[in-house]
């Protein structure tokens, strides 16, 4: 139709859908990444305040600081799975609640 149609010179919109999500080794990859940049940076900033004080107590504060930061960024980044659609719901009615079991075979 001819109102669908930009004009010339107008940006097209974009269609609606998923970002592309990566592969399980491109994950895998990405949270070592995090998890080894968080030690390196925060334990070499604590190493350089250390030679700067003349002390020793900053670089494993900055590796134990790190790794905490570090792995708060992988669990808020990767953490949760997005239900799939298809998802049965075994067991459960429709307010959330389990279901009354179901009888055996000649029971009531």
């Amino acid at each position: 139709m001819a109102e669908d149609d930009p004009t010339r010179g107008e940006n097209r919109p974009r269609p609606a859908r998923e970002a592309p999500r990566g592969s399980g080794a491109e994950t895998g990859w990405a949270v070592t990444g995090t998890l080894i940049s968080g030690l390196i940076v925060w334990g070499g900033a604590g190493w350089l305040i250390d030679r700067w004080l003349d002390t020793r107590v900053f670089a494993p504060v900055g590796i134990v600081l790190g790794t905490v930061v570090a792995i708060y960024l992988v669990v808020a980044r990767y953490g949760a799975l997005p239900p799939s659609s298809g998802a049965p719901t075994i067991g459960k009615d429709q307010g959330g609640r389990r279901s009354r079991p179901r009888t055996q075979k000649g029971r009531r």
